[in-house]
């Protein structure tokens, strides 16, 4: 009888006792990190930022936005690809998806971490953000132990800041707006309690003590640490208006909070039109976040059935024209996808 079937079963039972018997290695990764997106850009995550910031607790990324759940759909086929190729045994044993996933979040979150493992600390948290919850669902897998705040800010004030910040057309963006929310609105749904907590960016305008509160509870960080008497005095980062100077585009400079200052309306200057747009694309959306809608009569439904045959025709129309600007040589996948978060076009 050959010798060769004998080192062969050989060879796989030392195999198998050696990954049996080797001990589970942890995942090293900052402990229950956490999470800030904004359900559209313009939302106001600068500012929940600095405030968040201001807690001992909390460290900043070292990567300002870092997209990393709007970019995980091909890691996450990569971890299905990888277990899907390995024997049922070793799939159980290893963990599958979920655990090879939550390695490789856990490599993002040592990445995006400028300290090291022995400056964590036992209540110490990394805070990342992103402007975009893009790729969201991701979160459970990559990010298992991560709180996530999801930042939201009325309709009409955040399409008007992304049109004056970056000439954000005005339809296309109501409608990436209820996109977002629907999307939000069904993780949220989904997510158990405790893991996820939408912020009105209005009720931290309006109190901002009270609201930060309310998010340190939430994230099981000591209130009596936090610095209440800097609330007031933070500054404004990234304002689609406040401290621009004719002409300038919008910048990230801090500039100093004033009267003048008032984030909360900057769409008081919508036509009943627009407004009547809005309510009829996104009302529904708009009020199950607790925003107020203008009554639309039956004139008004006739009026926006027919703009939204006009703007369906105008989309196709821009598609057309611009898909020259669709050729991968053009523009990388990463550079398409800023374009469409940044712009908010209908240009796909």
């Amino acid at each position: 009888m050959s010798a060769e079937p004998i080192l062969f079963e050989s060879f796989f039972a030392k195999t198998a006792y050696r990954s049996a018997a080797a001990p589970e290695k942890g995942v090293v990764a900052p402990p229950r990190p956490i999470l800030l997106l904004s359900a559209l850009p313009r939302s106001g995550a600068n500012y929940l930022e600095a405030l968040l910031l201001q807690h001992p607790s909390c460290r900043a990324s070292r990567v300002p936005e870092d997209f990393f759940l709007a970019n995980s759909a091909g890691l996450i086929s990569f971890c299905d690809a990888v277990t899907e190729s390995w024997d049922e045994w070793w799939r159980q044993r290893l963990g599958g998806t979920s655990r090879l996933a939550e390695s490789v979040g856990a490599a993002l979150l040592n990445f995006a971490d400028a300290a090291s493992p022995r400056e964590w600390g036992d209540e110490s948290r990394l805070l990342m953000r992103s402007p975009t919850i893009d790729g969201i669902e991701a979160a459970k897998l990559l990010f298992p132990s991560a709180q996530i705040l999801i930042l939201v800010r009325n309709g009409p004030e955040t399409v008007e800041s992304g049109h004056r910040s970056f000439g954000w057309w005005y339809d296309d963006a109501i409608r990436a707006w209820r996109k977002s929310v629907r999307r939000l609105l069904s993780f949220v749904d989904s997510t158990e309690p405790g893991r996820c907590r939408v912020v009105r960016f209005e009720d931290l305008v309006a109190d901002p003590a009270q609201e930060i509160a309310r998010i340190l509870e939430f994230l099981e960080l000591d209130n009596q640490w936090y610095p209440y008497y800097q609330v007031d005095s933070l500054p404004v980062l990234g304002s689609s208006s406040h401290g621009r100077e004719n002409g300038e585009p919008v910048h990230w400079r801090p500039v100093a909070k004033t009267a003048e200052f008032d984030p909360l309306t900057r769409a008081k200057d919508w036509p009943a039109r627009r407004q009547k747009r809005f309510a009829w694309l996104a009302g529904a959306e708009r009020a199950r976040l607790g925003y107020p809608a203008p009554p639309l009569s039956a004139a008004d439904r006739v009026l926006n059935v027919a703009m939204d045959v006009f703007h369906a025709v105008r989309r196709a129309i821009v598609r057309v024209a611009m898909s020259w600007q669709c050729h991968p040589n053009l523009f990388s996948d990463r550079q398409w996808r800023y374009l469409r978060w940044r712009n908010l076009r209908t240009i796909t």
